[in-house]
This record gives structure tokens, sequence and C-alpha cells, in this order.
């Protein structure tokens, strides 16, 4: 489940990165709009990765939980880099849950 949850949310997380550098290549008078279809895409994304961290009870979905709360803060206040910074934080832990998924599978020969 861990490595299931991981992936999927791994790539969400990779497009809301895109998502927040779109907006900031966009002119100054449409990151307000912008920004406001970004933190939808943010909140349905964190209630995900809540899911995620209740089904598994392990912290780095929790703590990636925490960078998207953290994340959409910032886009509320148009911080976009600050907030992409939080993304590749939440991405690292993901990632780091998934790695340790991978090897757990590999080694009892299930994937």
């Amino acid at each position: 489940m861990c490595f299931q949850y991981a992936e999927r949310i791994k790539s969400e997380l990779i497009l809301a990165s895109a998502l927040i550098w779109r907006v900031v290549e966009l002119g100054k008078e449409q990151h307000a709009e912008a920004g406001k279809l970004v933190e939808c895409f943010l909140l349905a994304l964190r209630g995900e990765i809540r899911i995620a961290s209740n089904a598994l009870k392990i912290p780095n979905f929790e703590e990636a939980g925490g960078r998207v709360e953290e994340a959409i803060q910032h886009v509320r206040r148009g911080e976009y880099p600050l907030a992409n910074r939080l993304i590749a934080e939440a991405i690292s832990r993901i990632t780091t849950s998934g790695q340790r998924a991978i090897e757990t599978l590999k080694m009892n020969g299930l994937l």
C-alpha cells in the first residue's frame, strides 16, 4: 500500500510544483486567479495525503502533508517560490517512504 500511495502522491506533488512554476511565469495580473486554482489542487492533494497518512501511519506522509499545508498558505499570499520549496520537501519525504517500500517488496521477491 505504501508503494502505491507514494507513487500516486509523488506524481501529484510533481504536478503541483509544475503548476506553481507556471503561475510564476504568468503576468502579475493573472496571479490571483491562477493561484486560486493551484490552491484548490493543493487542498485536494492535502486530502489525499491525509488519507494515506491515516492508512499507513508513516511519519513521512504526515510531514509531507504539513509541508503541503504550509505551501497552501504561501500560495494564498502569492509567495510561489516558497510554496514550491515546501512542495519539494514533501516530494523528498514521500520519495523516501516509497523507496523503503520498494526495498521491502524486492527483499520479499514481490517486485
